[in-house]
């Protein structure tokens, strides 16, 4: 008889390709729900068909961490190079030069058109809508697909592809004008432009990686050559699936969700960003960063160093020449996008990898003879054609590629070099030779008043300054902002999110003053806390906050006696902390509040461990 742990019994496989749903999921079958991504990079910035082939079957390889029902994907798609080649045939065929194929002010635009509108009227107002701007059209391409590849989902609201290519009035000012004819097209004509670059070009499709090469003929053709080829396969939470959520995006492919979905919104309406309506979390961190890089002038290295910058934990790792400038885009920008983030992005001959802060989704760096590899997972490259062992990113490091089409070389910067790069860049531009002593900012531990501060004076109010709400609102800021920022300052530490309670199960727990409850303990992204985790409280084991300048009692050596213990436990507690009537306070884990009659709210031990919430915080939605 065979068991489940004889080597030769054999469990039937099942592939995640096929329109099979089980009412009870198979042993073989894994639950990984996170999107995959992958870009390759060629290390002799030659263009060539072959990242395509490769990129395809590797984007399948990782379907398992895409959502596939029935056979059907939420969603795949690759951000590649300019077909060059293809686009001069076109505007041969157009009557015009086929060089113009290959001028810096030739651009490709790639539109999403519903099948519910007019076509026909569509096309004729985007055509004067682009000559209006300066835009000289040479050629157009519609439905260049093979609609018998998709699933019965995606054939339902599948749109007519339109592929639009010119010449920019302007090379210098091309990227500019080809970001704001995005916006005027997707707000006037309500389509949805995947890409209009001078550069690159983005092929999408509701469907899994296999569909996505059989639904675009030209990504089988041998003319179409690439350096870099980004991809990403989608796995749509709380969104719902559709061909203008499915990335890459004009830049960027995301995994992960933004948990500070308004303050990303917030920031960006404060920087003039053009978010669309109803775009999902990540298109609103795509549409900032091309803001910042196409219209303000920013490079990608230092849009993403603005929107995703170094945590201060991480600032303070940093070689102390950089400390200033990096307190200093931190505390300008502040974080645009928080949460659980692995990217890619590219515009132009620039590349930027970057894992999150807390490293909570996966980047891999590979790299074979012939490319550079970022990808969720290093598996999609085989063994045999690996230069070295694959690195993950640590948290919150970046990666810069730069592509040097004119020397036939791309040059790998790691993060201690893209930070120097990036500050070098924006101190250039500013005419500045170095930041600021913002680094004082990272000085935590000192007096808060007195002499010994500098710029403190003894002349000011006796009583507090009571600002009222309305004043508070008027510059943006909530009663929680200052009570916060009242926290950090008492503290001397930044508040730091958190996924979830990451200490210790109950049970396994080191400590013996764990309470019962402890296994419920939960905390969101969405919360804040200081540097210092909260513990669990108890009835029978309250744990309070030690005053930071008052030494915490020593420990007695042995346990044995439970007087000596409880005499240990009380000691810690501070004497404003504790109760008058009650010698043990209890708290609720309802409220957080203490029970003991006697101890005020703001005194309590549960009470000073509450966490505060996050400003401006948003829903999880993913994608």
């Amino acid at each position: 008889m065979k068991t489940q742990f004889d080597s030769s019994a054999s469990v039937e496989r099942y592939s995640p390709e096929r329109p099979y749903r089980p009412l009870v999921s198979p042993p073989s079958v894994e639950d990984k729900d996170a999107c995959a991504i992958y870009a390759s990079v060629r290390k002799d910035a030659t263009p060539s068909h072959e990242p395509i082939e490769l990129a395809i079957p590797a984007l399948q390889k990782m379907l398992h961490r895409a959502g596939n029902v029935d056979g059907e994907g939420d969603g795949c798609g690759l951000l590649l190079d300019i077909p060059r080649k293809i686009w001069a045939e076109e505007v041969r065929s157009g009557g015009h030069d086929p060089s113009l194929a290959t001028d810096d002010a030739f651009a490709v635009g790639h539109v999403f058109i519903e099948r519910s509108q007019d076509v026909e009227k569509v096309k004729h107002d985007a055509r004067e809508l682009l000559a209006a701007n300066g835009f000289r059209v040479l050629a157009e391409r519609v439905g260049v697909v093979n609609s018998p590849a998709l699933g019965p989902t995606a054939r339902e609201e599948e749109p007519i592809f339109w592929q639009v290519a010119g010449l920019a009035p302007d090379v210098k000012t091309r990227d500019d004008v080809l970001f704001d004819l995005m916006v005027d097209l997707e707000k006037e004509l309500e389509v949805h432009v995947s890409s209009f670059s001078a550069t690159t070009c983005v092929y999408k499709v509701m469907g899994a990686p296999n569909v996505l090469g059989e639904y675009y003929p030209d990504l089988l053709d041998p003319r179409f050559e690439t350096i870099g080829c980004f991809g990403h396969n989608r796995y749509s939470t709380n969104t719902w699936p559709s061909f203008k959520r499915v990335q890459p995006f004009t830049l960027l492919g995301h995994n992960g969700e933004i948990n500070t979905i308004q303050q990303l919104r917030q920031e960006a309406k404060m920087l003039a960003v053009p978010i669309q309506p109803g775009s999902s979390d990540s298109q609103d961190l795509n549409r900032t960063i091309d803001t910042l890089v196409s219209r303000e002038g920013f490079s990608l290295a230092e849009a993403m160093e603005m929107v995703v910058p170094p945590i201060v934990n991480e600032i303070r790792g940093l070689p102390e020449d950089l400390h200033s400038f990096y307190v200093y885009l931190h505390q300008t920008m502040g974080p645009f996008a928080q949460g659980p983030v692995a990217l890619i992005a590219r515009h132009a001959d620039e590349c930027v990898f970057s894992a999150d802060a807390m490293g909570l989704r996966p980047l891999w760096q590979v790299e074979t003879e012939d490319d550079y590899v970022f990808s969720s997972e290093p598996g999609v490259v085989p063994v045999s054609k690996m230069c070295s062992e694959p690195k993950p990113l640590a948290p919150g490091e970046k990666v810069l590629v730069l592509i040097d089409r004119a020397d036939r070389a791309s040059t790998l910067h790691p993060h201690a070099e893209m930070l120097r790069i990036v500050r070098d860049r924006w101190l250039a531009r500013n005419g500045a030779e170095a930041a600021a002593g913002y680094d004082r900012a990272l000085e935590t531990g000192g007096p808060l008043e007195g002499h010994d501060v500098p710029g403190y004076t003894d002349a000011g109010p006796e009583e507090p300054v009571r600002v009222s709400d309305r004043v508070l609102a008027g510059f943006g800021w909530q009663r929680d902002d200052v009570k916060l920022v009242q926290q950090m300052a008492s503290n001397g530490s930044e508040p730091v999110g958190s996924l979830g309670y990451d200490g210790p199960l109950a049970a396994l727990s080191p400590s013996r003053r764990r309470s019962p409850s402890s296994p419920t303990r939960r905390s969101t992204a969405n919360e804040s806390s200081s540097t210092s985790r909260p513990a669990p409280c108890s009835a029978a084991a309250p744990r309070p906050t030690t005053s930071a300048r008052t030494p915490a009692p020593s420990k007695p050596a042995s346990r044995s006696s439970s007087a000596a213990t409880t005499a240990w436990r009380r000691s810690r507690i501070p004497p404003t902390a504790r109760s008058p009537a009650s010698t043990t306070p209890t708290c609720s884990r309802t409220s957080g509040r203490s029970s003991a009659a006697a101890t005020p709210p703001s005194t309590s031990p549960c009470w000073s461990r509450r966490r505060p919430r996050a400003r401006s915080s948003g829903s999880n939605r993913r994608r």
